[in-house]
């Protein structure tokens, strides 16, 4: 299997790719996010870039987290976890208070 990176969905049905790209010139490599447009991937750029990162990370923030709570439990426990999640990623998303990309034309 090969890792592109993380693929999120807004709540409009838009997708998002966070991902590495390499800097030669720096030796170093670096977050970008790209969309989705009629089946190629864009790189979001301009002032939209910043934002769409910070809420992508965010989305992969809380993925994270649901792993480390499944992997924290063990047998009947992780039922219950998964019962005692009241949202969805996509519903924490769109439950956050700071400003995002979705809120961004």
């Amino acid at each position: 299997m090969t890792t592109y990176g993380l693929l999120v969905e807004d709540h409009r049905g838009q997708n998002f790719l966070l991902t590495t790209e390499s800097c030669p010139k720096m030796k170093t490599h670096r977050l970008v996010v790209l969309h989705r447009i009629d089946d190629t991937w864009q790189p979001v750029t301009g002032m939209q870039a910043q934002t769409c990162r910070e809420s992508v990370i965010g989305a992969f923030v809380d993925f994270f987290v649901d792993i480390c709570r499944v992997l924290n439990s063990t047998g009947s426990e992780s039922e219950m976890v998964s019962a005692s999640t009241p949202m969805s990623r996509r519903s924490r998303i769109r439950a956050s208070s700071k400003p995002n990309l979705w809120t961004i034309r």
